[in-house]
């Protein structure tokens, strides 16, 4: 059970019965419970060596139950997003069920197959700006893809000049677990991913993560003048953070070569390149 069906199951039976051992809730629930105690709604009464949970307004527990654990029965949709909204007004409580919604961009219809056919990905591409699809194993990917996450490279991708018949969005920063099974699962012959993140250590991570499952079809871009434009783009905000510092930490013991060219560039400059200064004309370098 979730966090959160603990303590509605520890409200439940602490309403049933009456009361129950202070110790047997766990400290979530005592958390939940402390508006209750402070009202005297419910009572923390000594009971023999330790003490015990008492219920001393059945009425008014019952209506905080209601108000912050609706618990609505949905048909067929107990533990997706809605089911999370609708018993505990949080979309969060559960894992997502909502089907991943692929974005791509293709320049040949051979890139990504449906069926074993042509989806279609470069016509719409062309006539509409880009391809959208719910990810199943219905779909493939043929020959040299990329990944962006940017919004701007992926829209404008043609201005690097790169020889990959098709560009997906991740979107966000991160690749999610299941889009990262979908590539690793592309059993296609002449498949491999070229993967243009943010040069920082996310990025850098996301890479690693994507490595580990692809094996070496998954390749970092890494441009000519990769030095030039940290050295006049790069910004040192990013490493502000602290999550980023202790990543930049872990990618230092990188076997990765091209992660420690990346990280070597980050440590000189003191400082990360977004993925946004690759669209940037060479004569402004």
């Amino acid at each position: 059970m979730t966090a959160k069906e603990n303590i509605l199951a520890g409200l439940t039976r602490l309403l049933a019965d009456g009361g129950m051992a202070r110790s047997g809730g766990g400290a979530a629930l005592l958390r939940t419970l402390q508006p209750l105690l402070d009202a005297g709604v419910v009572a923390a009464e000594r009971s023999g060596a330790g003490r015990r949970l008492v219920v001393r307004d059945a009425a008014a527990l019952r209506q905080f139950m209601e108000r912050d654990f609706p618990n609505t029965p949905m048909a067929g949709q107990g533990t997706g997003r809605a089911g999370g909204v609708a018993r505990f007004r949080d979309s969060k409580t559960f894992a997502s069920d909502t089907p991943e919604i692929i974005c791509v961009r293709a320049w040949t219809e051979e890139a990504l197959l449906k069926d074993g056919q042509p989806a279609g990905a470069a016509r719409a591409s062309l006539e509409h700006g880009v391809f959208s699809f719910v990810m199943s194993r219905n779909y493939a990917l043929r020959g040299l893809c990329a990944l962006v996450e940017n919004p701007k490279v992926f829209a404008q991708f043609e201005r690097l000049r790169l020889p990959a018949g098709l560009v997906i969005r991740s979107g966000g920063g991160y690749v999610s677990q299941r889009l990262l099974d979908w590539l690793a699962g592309q059993g296609g012959p002449d498949f491999s991913l070229l993967h243009l993140p943010d040069y920082d250590p996310v990025g850098m991570t996301e890479f690693t993560r994507l490595r580990a499952r692809l094996g070496e079809r998954a390749r970092l871009y890494l441009p000519e003048n990769m030095a030039a434009l940290f050295a006049r783009f790069s910004s040192r905000g990013i490493l502000g953070k602290g999550n980023n510092r202790a990543m930049l930490a872990a990618l230092r013991k990188s076997k990765l070569p091209e992660v420690r060219r990346v990280v070597a560039l980050i440590d000189s400059n003191n400082a990360c390149l977004e993925q946004e200064a690759l669209l940037l004309p060479a004569e402004t370098i």
